[in-house]
């Protein structure tokens, strides 16, 4: 009997512990990062196929240069296509957040700011992000971007 009941936790145990097929383990912030920045190193390479790739379908997206959020892939594509003529270069995050909403789910948020031509001259430019990510069947996708230029200071008196 004792040894009935002792095979029958074990295979309790190692049951519990095997995974589903297609199961993944949870993400870390350690990979978050990482995700988040190879998705972003997509955006100076002036490839606006490898720019999409980072974005599921049917991702949500708010523009800083428009007035309503899309889902329309004809659209977000307008919006990358726009972001690519800029030439943008020398892309870099500060002030990175990243929250883990799940195993399969992050977001990251921070300011991002590159230069971009405009005729001889290269100014930055600077705006806020949030990209929410999760895990689809192909990889890592974003599945919402927010992005927006940071108020103007206003000067103290």
């Amino acid at each position: 009997m004792r040894t009935a009941m002792a095979m029958l936790a074990v295979a309790t145990i190692i049951t519990g512990c095997s995974k589903a097929p297609g199961e993944h383990p949870a993400v870390t912030s350690a990979e978050a990062t990482s995700i988040a920045a190879a998705a972003e190193a997509s955006f100076t390479t002036g490839n606006l196929d490898a720019i999409m790739n980072q974005y599921d379908d049917k991702a949500v997206m708010i523009d800083a240069s428009a007035a309503d959020p899309s889902d329309d892939r004809k659209v977000t594509t307008g919006w990358a296509k726009a972001f690519v003529s800029m030439k943008p270069a020398d892309y870099k995050v500060s002030g990175r957040h990243i929250q883990l909403l799940g195993p399969d789910a992050f977001v990251s948020s921070g300011i991002e700011s590159f230069n971009v031509a405009a005729g001889t001259a290269r100014p930055t430019v600077s705006a806020r992000f949030t990209d929410v990510f999760q895990r689809k069947g192909d990889g890592w996708k974003i599945v919402h971007e927010h992005v927006s230029m940071p108020p103007t200071p206003t000067p103290t008196p």
